[in-house]
């Protein structure tokens, strides 16, 4: 018979060989986990609700401005969706930093 040893929290005992299995479950758990940590959890699509989150906005004025072809929208039928990232460049393109004053020769 293989020795056991209690196991932790529920206190039953368990096969010293099992230690091997539950480090590779952990391994492959933490690989997952690290992959999952990378990706977006936003969809990519968005309604004109979470566009107006993205860009703290009110909704109607997100749907105002995709009327007027004046932010990156995809028309799906009668819906109005946004790509996220596509939203996030137009907002960055927008971007204005401080002005630069030009000294004058003299």
């Amino acid at each position: 018979m293989a020795p056991t040893q209690p196991s932790p929290g529920n206190g039953s005992a368990r096969k010293a060989g099992d230690d091997r299995v539950g480090r590779q479950d952990a391994r492959e758990l933490a690989s997952e986990l690290a992959a999952l940590i990378g990706q977006q959890a936003t969809p990519p699509l968005l309604d004109s609700g979470q566009a107006a989150a993205i860009l703290n906005v009110p909704q109607s004025w997100i749907a105002a401005e995709a009327r007027a072809g004046r932010i990156p929208h995809v028309r799906l039928g009668r819906y109005v969706r946004f790509n996220r990232d596509a939203l996030i460049a137009w907002c960055d393109g927008r971007s204005v930093g401080p002005r630069i004053k030009r000294r004058t020769a003299a």
